[in-house]
């Protein structure tokens, strides 16, 4: 027996409840009383003409169930809150938005590129390039973690791998800033757009001949499963979505992290005094905490019974990895950071499993841990000073600012 949808007095479509970040009061609210919601989408600032509405998943068990399911909930007509044409989505997500054979080809071809032995190969450019972003704070008594430090580091090496000419990067960064604060607007579209444009032009150029140091592009372009190579303007999205994907949600992940460990200081302090052996469960601790993508859309294929409830054939289902994250019933003492941690369960802020696991997990692994490691050897005394400034999204779970001082011991 189904029961029709309880009314909230709140919808998790409001822009008002994210004004500081995941809308945390709320979410627990959804976990302990009401697992599976209806949530209605009103004209918003970011939905102008409103919405069809959207159920919401935001139990771990559930998430990582929805996940697994393409069958059932799938990605196919896009895993943005808001509805789009479909042309709109392949620009946005490119295979983020495919499900079935389509998104089993692109991801086959991808992964013969996307290697942990070929990204491991990466540590030395990783490193140099925090190095290069500690560099330009190391001399200030004042700066900002976001803006001064990290701002550009995920960036830059995705151009690497993608062999963007120095000249052409301030613009490239500067127009993904654009793609994601604006998401699904017709400003961010066209952005998107011109960003892909460029990547497959970055494609066809290789097909000629490309520099060393843009090898991974030339092995995209030629990686082949069955006899089937993505044409350019797949290669081309694709890299639009490694652009877009890697570049906010690597910096989110180290910006929010580095608040984090401020707000714990003994963590900090633990994983500096023992950072190789501590690394991997601290940065998988670190991702869980700041889960910097908060949500992905799923659309129902058929008619589900869930919690007493039936979520209907084309209904949209949204999976909140951020609520998911801080099940208790998961993670003991979830708001804590604990980079000792044991869990029988993985967190699910690169996806909760199945065929759309984050395909960059392991580079932002890398990354993160890179990162921190240089930032502790040079400058072990750094610290946050102020409050942060968070972005107002309801899908990225970013900082805008964060104002730290360098302290000399």
């Amino acid at each position: 027996m189904t029961t029709a949808p309880e009314t909230l007095d709140f919808t998790l479509a409001d822009p008002a409840l994210w004004a500081d970040g995941p809308a945390a009061k709320e979410l627990e609210y959804l976990r302990k009383h009401q697992p599976l919601s209806w949530h209605p989408e009103p004209p918003t600032e970011w939905f102008p003409e409103g919405g069809r509405g959207f159920w919401s998943l935001v139990r771990h068990e559930d998430v990582q169930a929805a996940s697994k399911d393409q069958e059932t909930f799938s990605s196919g007509l896009g895993t943005e809150m808001i509805d789009m044409p479909l042309e709109m989505t392949r620009v946005y997500g490119g295979m983020l938005n495919m499900t079935g054979d389509e998104h089993a080809r692109h991801r086959a071809i991808v992964s013969r590129v996307f290697t942990p032995r070929t990204l491991g190969q990466l540590a030395p450019r990783i490193q140099a390039h925090a190095q290069r972003c500690i560099s330009r704070i190391k001399d200030l008594a004042e700066f900002d973690f976001m803006e001064d430090l990290v701002g550009d580091f995920p960036a830059q090496i995705i151009c690497d791998l993608m062999g963007v000419p120095a000249e052409d990067r301030p613009e490239l960064i500067r127009r993904t800033g654009i793609a994601l604060a604006g998401n699904g607007t017709a400003e961010s579209y066209e952005t998107m757009k011109q960003i892909v444009d460029y990547a497959r032009g970055l494609a066809t150029a290789a097909e000629g001949g490309v520099s060393e140091e843009a090898g991974l592009l030339k092995k995209l372009i030629e990686a082949e499963v069955d006899g089937q190579r993505l044409s350019n303007e797949e290669v081309g999205i694709f890299l639009a979505l490694l652009l877009t994907a890697g570049i906010e949600t690597t910096a989110t992940s180290i910006g929010q992290g580095f608040l984090a460990m401020s707000l714990y200081p003994e963590q900090r302090k633990t994983w500096a005094s023992n950072f190789d052996a501590l690394a991997p469960k601290a940065v998988e601790e670190l991702v869980r905490w700041v889960t910097p993508v908060m949500h992905f859309r799923r659309t129902a294929t058929r008619d589900v019974e869930l919690h007493g409830q039936t979520i209907r054939e084309g209904d949209k289902v949204i999976l909140w990895y951020t609520s998911a994250n801080r099940d208790a019933t998961v993670f003991e003492d979830p708001e804590r950071l604990d980079f000792a941690r044991e869990s029988a369960s993985p967190h699910v802020a690169f996806g909760g499993g199945g065929p759309h696991f984050c395909l960059g997990a392991q580079l932002a692994r890398l990354e993160i841990s890179i990162f921190f490691k240089e930032l502790f050897q040079a400058l072990p005394n750094v610290a946050v000073s102020g409050d942060p400034v968070r972005l107002h999204s309801n899908f990225v779970n970013g900082l805008a600012h964060l104002p730290c001082v360098t302290q000399r011991s």
